[in-house]
């Protein structure tokens, strides 16, 4: 699809989504299915915002819009229509769905992985404004993917019976990572790797020194802040 195949006034109500951040989402383009749609962060979570079709009424565009939860009482999907000028308050409705599901307490939360997890990305707050859209650069791209294959082989080189099962979830989502270092944000890359390290934490004590050791944490950041101009082993 090409811009210029929809109304000018569709397109200036679909502008703030193009880049829009957000801590809590993201934002895909896939005119296949929608104008625009948006989900959890959380990948376990069916969340999800969609801008399905539109049509001119009443003096304005119409969109239909599809969202899950509904509202506080049901995590059923709905459906409603959304004049043009209501559309990033209806959104930011949505978002605000997600931000009390974050902040309430409940017994399915992990305080442990949590905070590990916070440990692990208080390193990259430096990301610059970009970092929510933006990729990172072909050089540093290289070296995590360098860095992210010697963690997996060693991951599994440390596995036993024990904890092969958790090891093979771990080596599986660092596949998902470099599969997506060329096509994804800082922030999703970042993200999804402090997620890693956690899990790798809550594996004990053997694996927090192998693979949270100051010297190597220092090696992801200086990557990560684009201050390496060669590889590095990040193992030895």
């Amino acid at each position: 699809m090409n811009k210029k195949d929809l109304p000018l006034n569709v397109l200036h109500a679909l502008s703030p989504f193009v880049k829009m951040k957000g801590k809590l989402f993201i934002v895909k383009d896939d005119p296949e299915e929608s104008y625009m749609i948006a989900f959890d962060k959380d990948e376990n979570s069916k969340f999800y915002y969609a801008i399905e079709n539109f049509e001119y009424s009443g003096n304005e565009y119409v969109f239909n819009v599809s969202y899950a939860p509904s509202d506080e009482t049901s995590v059923k999907p709905n459906t409603v229509r959304v004049g043009e000028k209501a559309l990033t308050t209806h959104f930011n409705k949505w978002i605000a769905y997600l931000e009390s599901y974050n902040n309430v307490s409940s017994f399915y939360d992990d305080p442990i992985l949590e905070a590990y997890q916070t440990e692990f990305v208080s390193n990259f707050e430096f990301l610059d404004e970009s970092a929510e859209t933006s990729p990172f650069h072909t050089t540093q791209i290289l070296q995590l993917d360098n860095l992210l294959e010697q963690m997996s082989v060693r991951l599994i080189e440390l596995s036993d019976d024990t904890n092969r099962e958790e090891i093979q979830v771990i080596a599986d989502e660092i596949d998902e990572i470099r599969n997506n270092l060329a096509t994804r944000s800082k922030r999703w890359i970042v993200d999804h790797m402090s997620n890693v390290f956690a899990k790798i934490a809550k594996q004990g004590t053997k694996f927090i020194n192998e693979f949270w050791a100051e010297g190597k944490k220092e090696i992801i950041k200086n990557v990560v802040k684009g201050l390496i101009e060669a590889g590095t082993d990040l193992i030895n």
